[in-house]
């Protein structure tokens, strides 16, 4: 038990105050651990705390309409966890009157949650002793245990789910939980670990061989993909054109000025990119467009792509009373005032910031 209490020790006197560590509600809990999601700690604080003042409880989620909850998460990305948020909470209030359910096994049919956030949420919400592994968990333990499987290999991980299940304390699972991801995400770095910091260093196997930076072990590291896309800001009358993406899609739900993917790997030169761009918008509203110049370009990845998303403006002819777009998606026509009502992916909430 010295690991654990070493580890205790060190969390009740380093833990960070963070807001949901002060009563561990379960609401708190959970929103926080799907902010948590492919997001870090500095980025989802702020939206954490805008987020419990507009829906401090389960009740207030499940009533507010889904436009509302996807302009909250604007900024965070994978809005799917948005959605699945307000979902699970209608469920909740439906079924269990508004009290978020203390089972492992409800907790875990809930929309969005899949192992590992059921196991912290039923942890530290309610201290039961669930394993959790995350990112911050497979690197200490692969460390402390020296463990040479590797971790992106589904079979492996099974090992880490019933090692740190084996070592939670009795009694201790909310605390030695997080104190596992705080000694991750605060020292047992990926790179440059602060071995000489670590309050369990005298049990870390990789310590004493002076080789932490070598685990965790991997198989494959996926390639980063590059893509040049493009974007136009098209404007009538002081008003510009947005549309609504498709649920189902990347970022369903939310609500962009028109995009385009044009290459990957490899990255064409302006006058062809912006050639390029003139043409598929046009053929897509079906007129000659003018005033047509570049604005900025913005960079944004997601899942393994990393993006350069080159913006233009450009207007319709004063003559173009209809209005026609190949695309299905429905569209609107709505002034930069009006914006603050639609929610963005960030890449367009910064486009929306160039218009002057």
């Amino acid at each position: 038990m010295s690991l654990q209490q070493s580890l205790l020790k060190w969390f009740h006197k380093n833990a960070r105050p963070l807001p949901w560590r002060k009563h561990y509600r379960p609401y708190d809990v959970w929103v926080s651990e799907i902010m948590l999601q492919q997001t870090q700690m500095e980025t989802a604080l702020p939206y954490f705390r805008r987020w419990m003042k507009a829906f401090p409880n389960v009740g207030s989620l499940a009533e507010s309409d889904e436009k509302k909850v996807l302009k909250l998460w604007e900024g965070l990305g994978y809005y799917s966890r948005a959605r699945n948020l307000h979902e699970s909470a209608k469920r909740i209030v439906r079924q269990y009157n508004g009290v978020f359910p203390e089972s492992y096994e409800t907790i875990l049919s809930l929309k969005g949650i899949g192992r590992y956030s059921a196991g912290a949420i039923a942890s530290i919400a309610f201290n039961q002793e669930k394993p959790i592994v995350d990112g911050n968990v497979l690197r200490v333990l692969s460390r402390v245990y020296a463990i040479k499987k590797p971790i992106d290999v589904e079979k492996n991980k099974q090992i880490f789910w019933k090692l740190e299940e084996a070592l939670i304390p009795e009694g201790q699972a909310r605390y030695f939980n997080q104190a596992i991801m705080e000694l991750g995400a605060l020292v047992c770095h990926t790179e440059n670990p602060l071995c000489q910091s670590c309050p369990i260093s005298e049990f870390c196997a990789a310590f004493k061989q002076n080789n932490a930076e070598n685990y965790p072990v991997r198989k494959n590291r996926k390639k980063m993909v590059k893509v040049q896309a493009s974007a136009v800001v098209l404007s009538r009358s002081g008003k510009y054109l947005i549309q609504k993406r498709p649920l189902g899609k990347i970022m369903g739900g939310l609500w962009e000025f028109p995009e385009w993917k044009l290459v990957q790997n490899r990255k064409l030169p302006m006058d062809v990119l912006k050639k390029k761009t003139l043409s598929l918008a046009q053929n897509e509203f079906g007129t000659v467009l003018r005033d047509f110049r570049r604005l900025d370009a913005i960079k944004r990845n997601y899942t393994h792509h990393n993006e350069t998303l080159h913006v233009f403006s450009a207007a319709l002819p004063n003559s173009e009373n209809g209005f026609k777009t190949n695309r299905a998606w429905p569209h609107v026509w709505v002034s930069k005032k009006e914006f603050q009502k639609y929610p963005f992916s960030s890449a367009h909430a910064k486009i929306a910031k160039l218009i002057n």
